[in-house]
């Protein structure tokens, strides 16, 4: 079933901002190399991009079968999708009809292992 996963901004500085969420929402902060700064509050995660990384995005978590489903129903839909590896997981990027950015995101062993 897919969930709300994360909030992805980018920022001209990721430390100085989950510093901020740590101190403000008691965030645990984990930051891995070639990965966004991330700030953990509860089962939710807050990701800090560097500027010029893949944007602004809401991350909603998938299955490889529901990411799959996805693909059909965009295409379907003929909304452009793109799709990024992350090593940890698979994102599939699109925007709604907002234009707001949207990320399917599967990990790979089923769950985020940063996460607390």
């Amino acid at each position: 079933m897919p969930r709300l996963d994360h909030a992805a901004f980018e920022t001209p500085d990721p430390d100085a901002t989950a510093a901020f969420y740590e101190r403000v929402f008691s965030a645990r902060v984990v930051k891995a190399e070639g990965h966004p700064v991330m700030a953990y509050v509860g089962n939710t995660g807050f990701a800090f991009h560097e500027q010029g990384g893949p944007g602004d995005h809401i991350g909603v978590r998938v299955s490889e079968d529901e990411r799959a489903e996805l693909k059909e129903r965009l295409n379907e839909a003929g909304v452009e999708w793109t799709e990024r590896d992350h090593g940890i997981a698979k994102g599939l990027f699109f925007r709604d009809p907002d234009g707001r950015q949207l990320e399917a995101i599967t990990y790979r062993s089923g769950a985020d292992p940063r996460r607390p």
